[in-house]
């Protein structure tokens, strides 16, 4: 058995439908080998395969021609076997955003099931008998009990008369035309050339053609000369653009359904479209035509139209093996009820839903810095549901809902910021903002702005909405009698003239404006509106000499640059221009964003796309590159840092926030993480060098400590007390030389290092502390024994002294006349040598202590010298 829910299964869910109608379904099954002129008779009666299996097949249909391709076929099965089953019944039919298809049809339907088919038929569903009698040759037979399996409701078979041709009633217009100035140069020799390899592809495909001022206009008579037109012209730009570009010349084309027009000059003038919308390269279509081409193109949405879900809305289609196709991927940011319209681009925010006087920003106040951040933190989901909740908003209520967005903080109110973000310089309310610059980078401008100097100007410039523009102009008409000389008189004088529709007044008074002021900020500021002007009035060649000129006043003005690129794209040449956005999306990536949300890249919709997809397909790959380093980062510190240190905390802290920004599907948010890792990695890189450089003079001052230490314990007395002393002072001998040769580069060294310096830290600490006690104990045994050796000397030399002297007096003492004393030391000689013993024993220690202390750093410098020649002389000794 074929179960159709097999095929349903197959469907995706589509819950933001970028197209939805209703049509014909085709359920075609058969056994063994499907013939393939069953699958090409489809296709060119307009079939959209929606989903195949094994013997089975889902089509949709959105004409009848789905009868005349059932009605030949069932002339072509009488003279060849066809074992084929195929059912029509009513479907809906969605598109989603990334061409994903869905039939809607009654769940009865969705049950049925079929046995492989022996014959070949084709069965109606009741409801659609009308339709298909009214075709010629086309009847319905007597109801029938539908095979088993079928759903149990009326359904008639198929019969067609074999006489009739049964021809598709599809037929197109296609109309041509080069974008330029027919009067330039450029435009001339360029058309030429590209007109030479569009007729080689005319004369291939034998299509008869007009040529009509500049205009090329031609038949194509059925969907394979519609196929065969798009793949051979779409080949033909991606080889000029790659082999020949001098050859190249941007051209819009439309292709229109046949009906209720003549192949005539006027063709172009009675199509309800305006050629300067639409985007070089691509031919332009409905949906429904679009999507008859098959899988072998890819559809695109316009901008410059309101994106509804109409099978008759227009789209465009590029081949589907080319980078632009996958620009599909990129949400439509267009809000249906703010960017399209009939009205021309609005000078102030580049919307085409209201006029310049009446343009929203008019009355918005300052300007909200952090909105881009803001979008930044959004993804592309919510950023298309964000639009669509302003739409959902302006159509309720469309009086106060657009003031309640701009005051908002939901991200409604922030995406709806953002679409009057973008050109906000060009806006009453940068005006004052402009008067009061003095420096040429606008960032230093902004932070050396003057005050008001309490001039009426901004005060009217502020209530510019709300006062009476003629009684306005005869003010300011006044003022400018007084004060000729001031140019803000001459710039407001601009604006009003603008909302007034008087352009060259507007033109002239931006130029006094320009010319009578002496600051370079302002007089590149009064150029770039006379820029955006032309640009304004099409005239987009003068438009970028200017730009240009203001960019060469003021370089570090990006906006100017972006302008630049934006009348690039307006010309028809987008690609060029994707060259310049890419260079300012690598700079600030919130211009990625703005890409997406500006109304005014409509021409250039799909190339843009194309350039941003490039882009964004790149930014993924990095950002998930930079994702795996942010981790691999994260689990390396522990091998670089110890616990707790300060510089780690810090750096995990990062890491972690680069994390939760770089999990928005937003290119700022991946640009902050890619370029957040980088710089996170050479703090890291910086940090590991600086204290690596502060750990080796760290360690050469252990050292220098150490060698003192060493010095001071070269010599001493008690060696069974040191024990300790030299366990600690051989461990951080070890452990300064390994340092001292380490490369802390090296993430083990590094860390290790880190203990190192905390440890010897401590250890010197205590070796100091023992140092200071082993001291005190062997400067005062030294002293000690200074002392005991120079009173020993004095001590005998007292004895000797005694020994010499009593007897000389007692033997000599009459005669010197000391006879009293001799008489009195020979009756008391004991105790007068005691006495005499004492004295010299005090003197000798006095004498000893007194000589030390005044000899003794010399002493003990003595002592460690030779204690020190006696350690170099053992290493001398043992080195040999």
């Amino acid at each position: 058995m074929i179960y159709l829910e097999a095929l349903r299964a197959q469907q995706p869910e589509v819950t933001d439908p970028r197209l939805a109608g209703d049509g014909l379904g085709l359920w075609v099954t058969w056994s063994g080998e499907l013939n393939p002129v069953v699958i090409q008779t489809l296709e060119d009666y307009g079939g959209v395969s929606v989903a195949r299996a094994d013997e089975q097949a889902l089509w949709f249909f959105f004409s009848p021609d789905v009868f005349l391709a059932a009605a030949r076929l069932a002339v072509w099965a009488r003279f060849n076997p066809l074992h084929l089953t195929m059912q029509l019944f009513p479907v809906g039919f969605k598109l989603g955003p990334a061409a994903e298809t869905e039939l809607t049809f009654d769940v009865a339907l969705e049950k049925q099931s079929v046995e492989p088919p022996a014959t070949f038929s084709v069965w109606v569903d009741a409801s659609l008998g009308g339709v298909a009698e009214a075709l010629p040759g086309l009847s319905l037979g007597k109801p029938h009990t539908p095979p088993a399996g079928f759903a149990q409701r009326m359904m008639n078979t198929l019969e067609a008369d074999a006489r009739l041709p049964y021809q598709a009633s599809l037929g197109w217009y296609l109309v041509m035309r080069p974008v330029g100035n027919p009067l330039d140069k450029a435009f001339q020799s360029g058309w030429r050339e590209m007109f030479g390899h569009v007729e080689s592809i005319l004369q291939r495909n034998k299509f008869r053609f007009i040529l009509h001022n500049f205009q090329l206009m031609f038949p194509l008579e059925g969907l394979r000369q519609f196929k065969n037109w798009c793949r051979d012209f779409l080949t033909l730009i991606v080889r000029l653009k790659e082999e020949h570009p001098e050859h190249y010349w941007p051209c819009v084309m439309a292709v229109v359904d046949k009906k209720g027009l003549n192949f005539n000059n006027e063709l172009p003038q009675k199509l309800p479209l305006d050629f300067e919308k639409l985007t070089p390269d691509y031919p332009h279509m409905t949906k429904r035509n679009a999507l008859m081409l098959g899988e072998e193109f890819s559809l695109h949405e316009v901008r410059f139209a309101a994106s509804g879900q109409s099978p008759d809305d227009w789209c465009s289609v590029s081949l589907a093996a080319t980078p632009e196709s996958g620009a599909a991927t990129l949400p439509n940011l267009t809000p249906a009820t703010l960017a399209p319209g009939e009205n021309p681009h609005c000078f102030y925010c580049g919307q085409r839903g209201h006029k310049t006087a009446l343009c929203p920003t008019r009355r918005m106040t300052g300007r909200d810095e952090a909105v881009w951040k803001r979008i930044a933190g959004l993804d592309f989901t919510a950023m298309r549901e964000s639009v669509l909740a302003i739409d959902k908003r302006i159509r309720e209520n469309p009086d106060s809902a657009p003031h309640a967005l701009a005051s908002e903080d939901t991200q409604a109110g922030a995406m709806y910021r953002a679409f009057y973000d973008l050109t906000w310089e060009l806006q009453p309310r940068a005006t004052a903002l402009f008067w009061r610059s003095r420096e040429k980078d606008l960032k230093k401008s902004a932070a050396q702005q003057i005050q008001d100097d309490g001039s009426p100007v901004f005060q009217m410039c502020r209530n510019l909405p709300d006062l009476d523009p003629v009684e306005m102009d005869k003010e300011l008409q006044d003022m400018q009698v007084r004060a000729s000389k001031d140019f803000r008189i001459m710039s407001l004088r601009g604006f009003l003239a603008l909302e007034r529709d008087d352009l060259a007044k507007a033109q002239v008074y931006w130029k006094e404006a320009e010319l009578a002021s002496s600051y370079p900020a302002v007089q590149a500021w009064h150029l770039f509106l006379q820029g955006r002007l032309l640009e304004y009035q099409g005239r987009i060649g003068q438009a970028i000499m200017v730009y240009e000129q203001v960019y060469r006043l003021c370089p570090t003005w990006t906006f100017v640059e972006y302008r630049r690129l934006v009348c690039e794209v307006k010309s028809g040449f987008a690609e060029r221009a994707g060259l310049g956005f890419t260079v300012l999306v690598a700079q600030n990536g919130n211009v990625f964003n703005k890409l997406l949300l500006d109304p005014e890249l409509e021409r250039g919709q799909i190339q843009i796309a194309a350039c941003l997809q490039r882009l964004w397909s790149g930014m993924e790959r990095q950002a998930a590159e930079e994702r795996n380093k942010l981790f691999t980062l994260h689990s390396d510190l522990p091998t670089w840092f110890v616990p707790d240190n300060p510089f780690a905390a810090k750096a995990e802290e990062r890491i972690a926030h680069l994390l939760k920004v770089g999990s928005t599907a937003n290119y700022v948010a991946y640009q902050i993480m890619c370029n957040g890792r980088a710089a996170l990695e050479r703090d890291i890189q910086m940090f590991v060098s600086r204290t690596g450089k502060e750990f080796k003079s760290l360690f050469h001052s252990y050292t220098t400590r150490l060698d003192k230490i060493q010095q001071e314990a070269a010599w001493f007395p008690f060696p069974r007390a040191m024990v300790d002393f030299n366990k600690n002072f051989n461990h951080c001998v070890a452990a300064l030389n390994w340092a001292l040769k380490a490369n802390f580069h090296m993430p083990d060294a590094f860390k290790k290092a880190q203990t190192l310096a905390e440890d010897g830290e401590e250890r010197l600490k205590k070796l100091e502390k023992k140092m200071r006690f082993l001291r005190l104990v062997r400067d005062s045994t030294l002293f000690l024994l200074s002392v005991a050796e120079t009173f020993l000397w004095l001590e005998v030399a007292g004895i000797i002294f005694i020994f010499a002297l009593l007897p000389l007096i007692l033997f000599y003492g009459d005669k010197v006349g000391l006879d009293l004393t001799a008489s009195a030391i020979a009756k008391q000689r004991w105790e007068v040598q005691k006495a005499l013993f004492f004295i010299i024993s005090v003197v000798a220690l006095g004498v000893a202590g007194l000589r030390t202390v005044m000899r003794f750093e010399r002493i003990r410098d003595k002592v460690f010298a030779k204690a020190k020649s006696k350690r170099v002389e053992r290493k001398t000794k043992k080195a040999r």
